[in-house]
């Protein structure tokens, strides 16, 4: 079996990373794998192992013929049995399947992080381009259950996100300040993951103490990152990184990690968090519940009150957050590790084609 996956850049994101932890898995796994990415190469660039099965498109624009030519020729010369696409991509992925090749199998993988508000998705075009999807791979519950009554494909099949957490890199980072209790915070700059309550709870709560928060994710430059900067600015004891290659040197530093998203499908965050044995502060939307079990703390997305008291807990009890980090950690690698979910897309693969 040759497989390849598709996603339109290489910028941390969920989707983004789960194209690229396919791509490395599969290979280890006795099926021929290939990434191609269609617009922009980013950080996860790093991550991949195998550049002899890589393809950068360059894709320009939603119509761009000589990308669709490209593309073809790439999935011809390599033989490629079933395509992989991951969010947004599927368009280009029914281009090729619609006027080039029929025959190819073609799964597509909802990474949708909104999936508490599935009620306002724009899905006209998903829709359409649906009836040519072979399989349909949802990353949560919610996510499952809207694509079987909305959408128009063959199969479908939840099936967990996993991650590798990379040891370190070769530019190592060391948080900022002098506080002893450090909270990490990994989500790109939208106003899904709600950065603004998360510094608000710091100022309302925590702004003569020894505790500080480290936020990394992309900057949109767009309204919301620009507010959130401004604020951070005005603010003691937090700490704004950018977008980074997260490693478990990075998040070791920290001593819980924290995630108060208003809506997620399932979170590569919190798995990284996990994998590095921190407990998990985060909110109850999507599949966050199954990933953190009874190893951490959840709360109501808005909660304000209820995250400080979250924090409150976890800073003064060093066992408690030892105990919560050393389940977690055993937990994620039971559900969601590589080594449990890669067999269950290989064999949606095979159902499908």
């Amino acid at each position: 079996m040759k497989v390849l996956q598709i996603i339109d850049s290489l910028h941390p994101g969920g989707a983004e990373k789960m194209a690229v932890n396919l791509f490395n898995e599969l290979n280890k796994n006795d099926v021929e794998s290939y990434l191609c990415v269609t617009r922009e190469e980013s950080l996860l660039k790093d991550e991949i192992v195998d550049f002899s099965k890589y393809f950068f498109l360059k894709r320009k624009r939603i119509l761009d013929l000589r990308a669709l030519r490209s593309l073809h020729k790439f999935v011809r010369a390599n033989k490629i049995d079933v395509i992989h696409a991951h969010g947004t991509s599927y368009f280009i992925g029914f281009l090729l399947k619609f006027f080039i090749n029929t025959k190819i199998v073609f799964i597509w993988h909802d990474h949708y992080g909104d999936s508490e508000y599935l009620k306002d998705r724009n899905y006209k075009v998903l829709k359409q381009c649906s009836k040519y999807f072979d399989g349909v791979v949802c990353v949560n519950r919610q996510l499952l259950r809207w694509n079987k009554k909305m959408l128009l494909a063959h199969n479908y099949k939840m099936i967990n996100n996993f991650v590798n957490l990379v040891e370190s890199s070769e530019h190592k980072l060391t948080l900022k300040g002098k506080q002893c209790f450090k909270i990490i915070c990994v989500a790109n700059l939208r106003p899904q993951k709600d950065h603004h309550l998360l510094i608000d709870v710091f100022n309302e709560f925590f702004d003569n103490k020894e505790i500080s928060l480290h936020l990394f994710g992309k900057d949109f430059k767009d309204s919301y990152s620009e507010d959130l900067k401004t604020k951070i600015e005005k603010t003691r004891n937090i700490f704004y990184y950018g977008s980074h290659k997260i490693t478990k040197d990075i998040l070791s530093q920290a001593d819980i990690g924290i995630l108060v998203s208003k809506s997620e499908g399932l979170p590569l965050a919190i798995l990284e968090y996990a994998m590095a044995g921190l407990p998990v502060i985060c909110t109850k939307v999507g599949e966050c519940p199954e990933v953190i079990g009874e190893y951490g703390i959840m709360v109501e997305p808005g909660a304000k009150k209820d995250i400080a008291n979250a924090i409150e807990i976890y800073s003064r009890s060093e066992e408690l957050r030892l105990q919560h980090g050393a389940g977690i950690s055993i937990h994620v690698k039971q559900k969601f590790s590589a080594e449990v979910n890669i067999s269950k897309f290989i064999d949606f693969y095979k159902q499908c084609s």
